[in-house]
C-alpha cells in the first residue's frame, strides 16, 4: 500500500548512483505517525564471492522481496565511463592531428609568401632565430588566443556532456582539475614548437639572392 506524505527537504547532497531520500528515525515517526522499522539489510560479501548465487538463495527463502546489487550498478557506470574514455582518446587524437595540419599549413604558406622579407632580414644581419620569430610571432599569438578561447568553449561543452550524457539514475563528477587545462594547453603549444623547429630549418634553406631576385 502506497502512503504519500509531504516532507520538507532540509538539504540536498550529490548521489553518483541512484536517488535516495534520507531521514532519521525521529523524522520518520513525525511524518508517518508510526515507529520506525527496518525493512532492508546491507550485506557485504567476502572478497571473490559471486553475487548472483547469493541473491538466488536469498530470493528462494521467500522472506526477501527483492535484491539490489550495488556491484551491478557500479559495473554499468564503469562500462559507460570506459566507453567515454575510448571516445575521448579518439577525439583528442583527431584534434591533435587537425591542429598539427592547420598550424603547419598556415605557417608554411606564411613562409612561402614572405620569402623576400626573410631574405631581406638575412641580408640586414638577422640570425636564423630572429628571422624565424619574425614569421612565427603571429602563430604564437594566435595559438595562445586559441587556447584561452578553447578553455571557455571547452568548459561549456564539458558541462553540457556531463549533465546530459549520464543515465537518469547516475551522475558524473562535474569538477574540472587543473591537469585538464594544462594538458589541453600543452598539446597545441608542443605542436607549435615542433612546427617552429621545422620552419626554422626551411628558413635556413632560403637563398637570399634567389628570393630577392624573384618577382612579386
Amino acid at each position: 500500500m502506497t502512503c504519500w506524505r509531504s516532507v520538507k527537504v532540509g538539504a540536498i547532497t550529490e548521489m553518483y548512483m541512484g536517488h535516495f531520500m534520507v531521514m532519521n528515525q525521529a523524522t520518520y515517526q513525525h511524518y508517518f505517525g508510526q515507529p520506525y522499522r527496518t525493512n532492508a539489510q546491507l550485506l557485504k560479501l567476502a572478497a571473490g564471492a559471486k553475487v548472483n548465487p547469493v541473491a538466488r538463495q536469498l530470493m528462494a527463502t521467500g522472506a526477501v522481496a527483492g535484491v539490489n546489487e550495488n556491484r551491478s550498478n557500479q559495473q554499468m557506470i564503469n562500462n559507460l565511463l570506459n566507453s567515454m574514455d575510448r571516445v575521448m582518446v579518439i577525439l583528442i587524437g583527431l584534434a591533435t592531428v587537425l591542429a598539427a595540419v592547420v598550424i603547419y599549413n598556415l605557417t608554411n604558406i606564411n613562409v612561402e609568401e614572405r620569402s623576400r622579407e626573410l631574405a631581406t632580414l638575412k641580408v640586414l644581419g638577422y640570425d636564423e632565430g630572429e628571422a624565424t620569430l619574425y614569421i612565427y610571432r603571429e602563430t604564437i599569438i594566435l595559438s595562445v588566443v586559441g587556447i584561452f578561447v578553447g578553455f571557455l568553449l571547452g568548459r561549456w561543452l564539458h558541462g553540457f556532456i556531463i549533465t546530459n550524457l549520464p543515465p537518469v539514475d547516475a551522475m558524473f563528477d562535474p569538477q574540472m582539475r587543473g591537469t585538464n587545462f594544462l594538458l589541453s594547453a600543452a598539446i597545441p603549444l608542443v605542436i607549435t614548437a615542433l612546427v617552429a623547429v621545422v620552419m626554422q630549418k626551411k628558413i635556413q634553406k632560403i637563398s637570399m639572392l634567389a628570393a630577392l631576385q624573384a618577382r612579386e
